[in-house]
């Protein structure tokens, strides 16, 4: 469940009538149930509204999400945006001819996207969604080029017995670096720092234990 109302109207189709309009709902996007079927009364006197809660399903945030993306992205040219989700998880694809325009220095840009559309979806939700933004697979190939820079800090590490300290990272880097050096003992890693500044320090770790904070 991902946002879930109440909706009261006469009637329970008119219920439903004010929620389609009201949250932009189409067919497929929700289910409900019939909390109160509501009373016509007698003569006009002691009528009841109809009471229905709605339960908002994952195709109406995939294609809100997809349509918000689209219309920001509008001034970019022609941007296919293609949103699909996982649990309360969001993968957000992006292509074009451009791409190194949307995904900027370092991925500065993308990881602004990211942010705004993180912002977007979760006012719509109950629960925390996360979402995560890629272009031309940017993600997959700074990944490899990650696996490179922290096989090089952690020779140095080993070699020094000390720190090594990256360049600032976004989170998802620091992520996918923490994760790879999990699978070294004799080092460790954390991050220190505030965003947008926020790094990554590898170091040596003589007893084995591998402390690792994003």
């Amino acid at each position: 469940m991902v946002k879930r109302i109440k909706i009261s109207a006469p009637t329970v189709e008119e219920a439903l009538q004010r929620a389609k309009e009201r949250f932009d709902l189409r067919e497929g996007e929700y289910e409900y149930t019939i909390v109160d079927k509501g009373s016509k009364g007698i003569f006009g006197l002691f009528a009841k509204n109809a009471e229905v809660e709605i339960v908002f399903n994952a195709k109406y945030f995939v294609r809100k999400l997809e349509e918000f993306l689209s219309n920001v992205l509008n001034v970019c040219g022609d941007v296919l945006v293609k949103v699909s989700c996982s649990g309360r998880r969001f993968l957000v694809e992006l292509d074009g001819e451009d791409l190194g325009r949307l995904i900027g220095k370092h991925g500065k840009t993308l990881a602004a996207l990211q942010h705004v559309a993180m912002i977007y979806l979760n006012r719509m939700s109950d629960t925390k969604l996360s979402v995560s933004v890629d272009a031309g697979e940017y993600k997959k190939r700074r990944k490899k080029n990650l696996e490179v820079i922290v096989k090089q800090a952690i020779q140095r590490a080993k070699l020094t017995k000390a720190k090594v300290m990256l360049d600032p990272m976004f989170a998802f880097e620091r992520r996918i670096v923490h994760e790879l050096v999990k699978q070294h003992k004799d080092v460790k890693s954390y991050s220190v720092g505030v965003e947008p500044y926020r790094k990554v320090v590898i170091e040596y770790n003589a007893n084995g234990r591998n402390e690792e904070e994003n």
